[in-house]
């Protein structure tokens, strides 16, 4: 029988041994605990990221200009490409903007109270018949690649009509789309048709740099007091929807403040916020059916 005093000697067998294996106890100690201190740091920030409101911008009224559709696609952050129909540089602004990670939408001319004279090519108007007004609308869509869904562009005189809304919303749920509404007038009724038929669908909170003529000069500080607006409907809400367009104020705006937008705002596609929305309603809907039981 081995008297317990001789363990460390028999264990060890000599010094050396014993400090290269105290050498290797320690370091495996240090990698467990880097280790451990690298996932509980990458779960806080995901759930902190998780905590974060969602901003979803969509870039109105592309497909005339490649050079500033370029350039805002490039900024740092998920963004979705509204594009024009049968615009010069619809094709490769799409594709450009689908390589570089965002969503490609179409923004779709529909009649307007005013001005037809900024419709441009391929828009819906309130005279068309059924088979006409849904010819124009997929030969529109045909134009862009990779679209996803479609939005209005002007719109107040169309998208008040319940019945030509309906023929358009049918029409983008047989081909998978979804559609926002841009709000161009308050008595739209696009939004609530799209949904009635089970269309995914969302309305636009913020119009980050309409403006008119005269606001112009000031454009630049109508930015900043509208993204002020937006962050306010985030925090309460937990989400929000910009729509901006290709305007060089807006780009200078975004530029200088993405940083910043990304440290606040967890950036998502259209898509996955009505996704999102939809899960939500669901799981409220479920949870009321438990109540009434």
């Amino acid at each position: 029988m081995t008297h317990s005093c001789f363990k460390p000697i028999i264990f060890c067998l000599n010094n050396n041994n014993c400090a290269l294996m105290k050498f290797k106890f320690v370091l495996i100690s240090l990698l467990f605990s880097f280790a451990f201190q690298s996932i509980a740091k990458s779960l806080d920030a995901t759930a902190k990221a998780q905590t974060k409101p969602k901003l979803s911008i969509v870039i109105d009224d592309l497909g005339d200009n490649s050079v500033i559709a370029r350039q805002l696609l490039s900024l740092s952050g998920e963004f979705t490409a509204a594009i024009l129909p049968h615009t010069p540089h619809a094709k490769p602004i799409a594709e450009f903007a689908r390589a570089n990670g965002h969503e490609v939408i179409m923004h779709l001319p529909m009649e307007a109270t005013t001005r037809p004279d900024l419709l441009g090519p391929g828009a819906l108007f309130a005279d068309m018949e059924k088979q006409q007004l849904l010819d124009t609308f997929l030969d529109s869509a045909s134009s862009i690649p990779n679209i996803v869904g479609f939005n209005n562009h002007m719109g107040s005189l169309l998208t008040v009509d319940e019945e030509r809304m309906r023929w358009v919303m049918e029409s983008a749920k047989q081909n998978g789309w979804y559609f926002l509404d841009s709000k161009t007038t308050v008595s739209s009724v696009a939004q609530d048709v799209a949904s009635d038929i089970g269309l995914p669908t969302i309305g636009r909170d913020v119009f980050l740099d309409h403006h008119s003529l005269g606001q112009k000069d000031n454009l630049s500080e109508l930015i900043e007091q509208r993204m002020t607006q937006a962050m306010r409907i985030a925090k309460r809400r937990g989400e929000v929807v910009v729509i901006c367009h290709p305007y060089p104020e807006t780009l200078a705006f975004l530029r200088e403040q993405m940083p910043l937008f990304k440290e606040k705002f967890r950036f998502v596609r259209l898509s996955k916020l009505i996704k999102d929305e939809e899960t939500q309603s669901t799981m409220a809907h479920q949870s009321q059916a438990m109540d009434t039981k």
